[in-house]
């Protein structure tokens, strides 16, 4: 049976014989009538304030779902970003790794490549140098024959195709010296 204040203040009794004080029972009803009143009051707004909670819980909820779902969100883009740069890290490195590499094999066929054409020039300077000397040993033999023939005197008198000689040698051993140092240059730049 549903009971609101209403059906207790206008509740009557019966009245009977030896029964109930009516003005007491009455005073009774009203009280009970006003405590059922404030309880049933205290209710609603209890029943209010639930519901308003239970709202401000779905809305927090849903706050956190999407708070979580940007959370996860932002992570997985992160682990993405992360992946990425890691992923052109080792591409940079890779590429200057093969750049290094190839600069290096370069540098390295250009040191063998010029002491080979060092060598060449040596081979080039020695063979000319024989050749020279022995154009030139020839043609003094030929003078001193020729002088010896017609003028009767030795060319061996004259000192000037000796020291022209030495003059040779010396300018010889100094492209030498100037190739050496060149090769070492290049050797110790190569090693740095």
């Amino acid at each position: 049976m549903k009971l609101n204040p209403l059906d207790i203040y206008n509740k009557e009794f019966k009245k009977s014989t030896f029964g109930y004080n009516t003005t007491q029972v009455d005073e009774f009803l009203d009280d009970v009538g006003v405590a059922y009143e404030r309880l049933l009051k205290d209710l609603n707004n209890l029943q209010d304030e639930n519901r308003a909670l239970k709202e401000k819980i779905e809305d927090f909820e849903a706050m956190e779902d999407q708070l979580q779902n940007t959370l996860n969100s932002m992570q997985n883009t992160i682990s993405d970003r992360i992946e990425q740069a890691d992923n052109e890290a080792r591409m940079i490195v890779k590429e200057a790794r093969l750049k290094a590499k190839k600069i290096k094999e370069n540098a390295h066929d250009e040191v063998l490549s010029e002491k080979r054409k060092l060598e060449q020039l040596r081979e080039q300077r020695n063979f000319f140098k024989i050749r020279f000397q022995t154009l030139l040993e020839s043609h003094l033999e030929m003078l001193k024959e020729d002088d010896q023939q017609y003028l009767g005197t030795d060319l061996d008198d004259f000192n000037d195709a000796s020291d022209f000689e030495l003059d040779l040698d010396k300018e010889a051993d100094n492209n030498y010296k100037l190739e050496n140092d060149f090769a070492n240059n290049d050797e110790s730049s190569q090693n740095n």
